[in-house]
């Protein structure tokens, strides 16, 4: 193997690979990357064994061929050199020789004969979707996400098909749902070609990693697919899949109100920069705040026997009776900089003690449900 890339590509490779890499790997080859060089470029490969990257990028080769080397040290080495071209190079003994501008280093590589196959990625992809959207629907969910590895099918997102497919509009909607059990987040999109029967769990780590590799495709369409225990992603440059998680997602239809609450209507931007500051004076892990509706004004306060207290008043188009009502903050800021920080957000709230349905002003399409905490 002898090529010549740029700084910039070989980085943008490493970007949407590297951290699938397993840190305390059980498998010592699989704290390493898969280079290959073929037909004018240098693909990068990372897999865990349940979720795979591979993406390609444009290299002058001089000669094929293929190696491993650890990918942290190797990511290290790129950051560090100068932003020009790099010349890698593969000698006997698996000794990888990196150089440009002067400066040459040797990394000791293990044979990619030794690297496990790539599951998930032999399959192509059967559908289309836009790259921005599937983006918007990854970030509008996958905060809602639980971090509690004991409720293990919550570490996802959970994929549905929604709509029989029958009539004048046969085309199915695609929806993503996340929650921790105190939050819940949704959204449904039109969606063409896609087709599976029943809700799958797409883990939140999985989706991180598509993220990254669809940040550079926000213009185009990306292949996107579901079958055989795997999703797959499939862009131009390259491709992710993932195992699906094992288990029955919770029915979320349970906790989203059945009926329509009280609606509230403000600017997001504005509860955003209100709650920041008032929850510095709350020092309890819910960082409980206080919000008291009423037809004049929204008063968002929070108090602490330790800090103090604080208090702000927003406008608010609000036409029912005064309610008083305890969000966690980190939750509502959450929302709003997943729907709503430059635009209206309604809170259709449904008493005391009722979940509180939120939205961006004139798009239901996309939803988050959160429950109230008990005000002492």
């Amino acid at each position: 193997m002898d090529l010549t890339i740029s700084k910039a590509e070989l980085t943008k490779a490493l970007f949407a690979t590297e951290s699938i890499v397993e840190k305390r790997a059980t498998m010592p080859i699989l704290s390493n990357v898969l280079l290959s060089a073929t037909d004018g470029k240098l693909k990068i490969s990372a897999t865990d064994l349940e979720i795979t990257a591979l993406t390609s990028v444009p290299a002058k080769v001089k000669s094929g061929g293929s190696t491993t080397v650890n990918a942290k040290v190797f990511s290290d080495i790129v950051r560090e050199l100068p932003d020009s071209d790099i010349n890698l190079k593969l000698s006997e003994g698996e000794r990888l020789s990196i150089t440009t501008k002067g400066t040459t280093l040797r990394m000791n590589g293990v044979s990619a004969e030794e690297y496990p196959s790539l599951p998930g990625v032999g399959f192509e992809a059967r559908s289309k979707v836009s790259a921005k959207e599937f983006l918007e629907m990854i970030n509008k969910t996958i905060y809602a996400v639980s971090q509690d590895e004991t409720r293990f099918i919550l570490n996802g997102v959970c994929f549905e098909m929604i709509g029989d497919g029958k009539g004048k509009k046969a085309d199915r909607s695609l929806r993503l749902v996340a929650t921790d059990g105190h939050r819940l987040a949704m959204i449904t999109r039109p969606i063409k070609g896609l087709d599976f029967s029943e809700r799958v769990v797409v883990p939140r780590k999985g989706l991180s990693e598509v993220r990254k590799l669809i940040s550079f495709e926000e213009d185009r369409e990306i292949g996107l697919d579901i079958r055989e225990g795997f999703l797959l992603i499939e862009t131009p440059s390259g491709k992710v899949s993932m195992r699906l998680l094992d288990g029955e997602f919770p029915d979320y239809n349970q906790v989203i109100p059945k009926q329509e609450g009280t609606r509230a209507k403000l600017n997001g931007e504005d509860l955003s920069q209100a709650l920041r500051r008032v929850a510095l004076m709350v020092t309890d892990k819910g960082k409980c705040v206080r919000l008291d509706f009423t037809d004049k004004a929204l008063r968002i306060s929070s108090s602490s026997p330790e800090l103090g207290e604080a208090r702000e008043e927003l406008a608010v188009e609000y036409a029912g009776k005064p309610l008083s009502v305890g969000f966690n903050a980190k939750y509502v800021l959450d929302i709003t900089a997943s729907l709503a920080e430059n635009k209206n957000l309604v809170i259709e709230l449904n008493g005391e003690l009722g979940p509180g349905r939120f939205f961006a002003d004139g798009d239901e399409s996309s939803v988050a449900i959160v429950m109230p905490m008990r005000l002492s």
